[in-house]
This record gives C-alpha cells, structure tokens and sequence, in this order.
C-alpha cells in the first residue's frame, strides 16, 4: 500500500514538475511529457487495477489543466469555444497505453527492461499521435509535415531516454518498502547431473 502511495505522489509530483519544463527548439519543439512517461513507468510495475486507476487520475488532471474549456472574453457575446479534444478523451488513451505497458510487464518483473523502455517511449508517441488524429478530425482537415512527425518521434525519444532512470528508481522504492515486483518463482532451475533420472 505504502508503494502504491509513493506512486500516486510521484504523478502527482510530475504534474507539478511538467509545468517547469523547458520546450526544445532543437527538437522540433518537443518536449519531454515527464506526466505520461511517469504513469507509464508506474504501469510496469503495478497490478492492472492499480493501473487503471492511475490512468484515471492521470487523465483527470491532464484534461482538467490542459483540455478544459476555453471561456472568451465579452467580446464574442458570452459563447463558450470548446477544446478540441473531449474532456475523458486523456483519460482513455492513458488506459490504453497502460494496458500496452501491462503487456511486458512480466519482462519488467523478471528484470528485463528493454522492451519496457522501449515500448514506454512508443507509448508516448501513440498517445500524441491519437490526439493529433482527434483534432484533426474535429478540425476536418489533416496537416502532415515533417515537422511533426519529427517532433512526435523526438518527445517519444525524450520519454524512452528518462524511463530507465524512473524504472531504476520504482524498483529501488519496491525493495525498500517490500513490495514485490520481481518474480521469484520464474527463476531457472538448474538440474545437477546426478539429479537427472
């Protein structure tokens, strides 16, 4: 229980610290989205339900601060222009995601991190790719530069980049708070010469 609270606290934490993070110009004009590599990160190394729940909250915040409505100025005679992306929109695309990462998760657990980073990153990338796809529809009209794509694959990047340092330090946390995350029971068994009949 203890562990699953630190998790919540550390999302809560990564809303915070997204706020203070710089876009790189270098990069398209990408950045790194720490909110969802956190959550992801998060989703390897807890039971389904758990994650579902941090998806929950996860995508209440992210829609509450960045997809809320917009509300004009009296200018425009009182009328209200809706964001482009449903508010809840965030919180099915991180459930989504998160079921992907429960995926290798069974790799996360025995100790292999290389697909979960990876796959963290990919995560990334389609959650700002079904996003884009929703406003592009909403808007009727689909633009595709390379600017984009180019920025999509650098942000994915910037995601997989942080992700082993986070994963390093849930595990880190799990050990300390004895909450299991790796699996004891998958351990090979050696079979000795004379053990074989």
């Amino acid at each position: 229980m203890k562990f699953l609270l630190l998790l919540v606290v550390l999302l809560l934490l990564s809303f915070i610290l997204q706020e203070f993070l710089p876009v790189f110009g270098w990069a398209y004009g990408s950045r790194l989205l720490l909110v969802h590599t956190v959550f992801l990160a998060a989703a390897a190394a807890v039971p389904f339900p758990a994650m579902l729940s941090m998806a929950l909250v996860a995508g209440f915040l992210w829609d509450a601060r960045y997809h809320v409505p917009v509300y004009p100025d009296e200018a425009t005679l009182g009328l209200i222009t809706q964001s482009e992306i449903p508010f809840g929109f965030t919180i099915l695309l991180f459930g989504l995601a998160g079921s992907l990462i429960q995926g290798v998760r069974p790799l996360f657990r025995r100790g292999r991190w290389e697909l979960p980073v990876l796959l963290i990153g990919v995560a990334t990338g389609l959650m700002l790719l079904f996003e884009y796809l929703v406003v592009s529809f909403h808007r009727g009209e689909m633009e595709t530069s390379p600017e984009l794509w180019w920025k999509l694959l650098m942000t994915s990047l910037f995601s997989s980049l942080v992700s082993p340092f986070l994963l390093l330090l849930l595990s880190r946390a799990a050990e300390r708070m004895r909450y299991r995350i790796r699996m004891d029971g998958l351990k090979r068994r050696h079979v000795h010469d004379g053990d074989a009949l």
